[in-house]
């Protein structure tokens, strides 16, 4: 694989709304840049329907040997003009020779479209 890409990480505000629910708030939280990871397809679906045609489009990011990345599912992903949502938890694969370390990271995320 090759680790050229770079992703955004949006890390949302979180505030309360007036019922002390969580709120949610993508343009006023945190960014932070990934370079040198690996984004790869992993999946496409459609499906049409009396309302809407909706395409969900998947893939997955890598990371190299000895990269964490600091990826919630809650956040939100930044690549190649798409804005993509987290999938799932983040595997954190561990390093064979150092214990508890991270030899590598696999996050899932997806578009939806329509």
């Amino acid at each position: 694989m090759i680790f050229g890409d770079t992703i955004t990480r949006v890390r949302p505000l979180v505030t309360q709304d007036r019922y002390g629910s969580d709120v949610l708030d993508y343009a006023a939280g945190s960014r932070t840049v990934f370079a040198g990871v690996c984004v790869q397809p992993r999946s496409s679906t459609e499906a049409t329907g009396d309302a809407r045609d909706m395409v969900t489009t998947g893939w997955r990011i890598y990371s190299p040997a000895g990269m964490d990345l600091d990826i919630e599912p809650v956040d939100r992903i930044e690549w190649a003009g798409r804005t993509c949502e987290v999938i799932g938890e983040i595997a954190r694969w561990p390093h064979p020779m150092r214990p508890g370390a991270v030899h590598h990271c696999e996050v899932d995320i997806q578009k939806v479209t329509g």
